[in-house]
């Protein structure tokens, strides 16, 4: 059996993994059959709707509630992507990490017995989020494995305002020397398959050998929920319950159904929050909220603390 590329794309909450998988996606659909790997930490399918708006042909295989990289879903997550590889026979296969994985077990994941015969790595890329990296990348020791893992280190977000990019490269080369940075903004790169040479190189032995050097970082004591509900909500308790609870996540994402069944859709990173309308989706709210603050009671009850505001004001 000829061994197919693996690629994995790795980097925090809201850096602009999917946006990436995107234009991967757009890029090389035609040319060659892809399989997606995507891995969310909580519990939902938010992103992997996101990728099927795009319309391209693609397969996916989703798994969620934790990290791929995790001993708790490791020895299922191998079986099941052996699976995908013998079911959907792809060209390549393309995963996208948890934004909260700790990604320094990859050569041993993929050097298993169920997958060294069918794949190999051929490239890793993390996408670094320059409105935050200074902040984030210097603390927390799971971002450092990020960027030290990768073969090239995308800096998004680069034309935000009072970004220091020097010193982001500096720290970025600090961590990886080895790596080629790239500085963009939606994840905009040069993609070409035929650079990454498809065949196990020192650089790849290399990076195994510093892969084993790193201290595997443990579970994040970082609270997730979901909010899934048919009920609507008016766009002005949502833009309420947004403005109090999005200072204290990471990140919130997901869908959410309006009053006259409209639906939009919110993607809030670190506090700064958009929201889109949609004309292509028409299910249930599904809304991901993912921080040190988020439970139940900060989240999924405030929540429903707007939702029935919007039902009085409605019926006033």
């Amino acid at each position: 059996m000829i061994k197919i590329p693996f690629f994995l794309v790795t980097g925090f909450l809201g850096s602009g993994k999917t946006t990436f998988l995107k234009n991967f996606i757009n890029h090389f659909s035609k040319s060659h059959r892809i399989g997606i790997i995507q891995n969310e930490f909580a519990p939902g399918k938010v992103d992997g709707i996101e990728l099927k708006s795009t319309g391209k042909s693609f397969e996916i295989l989703e798994v969620n509630n934790g990290s791929v990289f995790c001993v708790c879903l490791l020895s299922s997550f191998v079986k099941s992507l052996s699976d995908f590889i013998e079911t959907h026979k792809p060209d390549i296969v393309l995963l996208e990490a948890s934004g909260l994985s700790d990604p320094v077990s990859i050569t041993e994941m993929l050097q298993g017995r169920e997958l060294v015969d069918k794949i190999f790595l051929a490239h890793i890329w993390c996408i670094v989020d320059a409105s935050n990296f200074e902040k984030l990348g210097k603390t927390l020791p799971r971002i450092q494995h990020q960027v030290r893992v990768a073969d090239t280190v995308v800096i998004n977000k680069s034309d935000k305002e009072n970004i220091n990019l020097e010193e982001i490269n500096r720290w970025i080369k600090h961590l990886n020397p080895y790596a080629a940075i790239e500085e963009t903004s939606f994840c905009n790169i040069e993609l070409d398959l035929d650079l990454f040479g498809f065949s196990v190189d020192p650089v790849v032995m290399r990076r195994q050998e510093e892969h084993a050097s790193l201290e595997r970082s443990g579970r994040p004591e970082i609270g997730t929920y979901v909010i899934k509900t048919t009920k609507a909500i008016l766009l002005n308790s949502l833009e309420g319950f947004l403005n109090e609870v999005a200072p204290g996540a990471f990140r919130i994402k997901g869908f959410v159904r309006l009053e006259n069944n409209k639906m939009i859709a919110v993607q809030s990173c670190f506090g700064e929050t958009k929201m889109e309308f949609l004309k292509d989706y028409s299910g249930p709210t599904e809304l991901i909220g993912v921080g040190p603050d988020i439970d139940h009671l900060t989240f999924g009850s405030r929540f429903r603390d707007y939702q029935n505001s919007s039902q009085k004001e409605s019926t006033q």
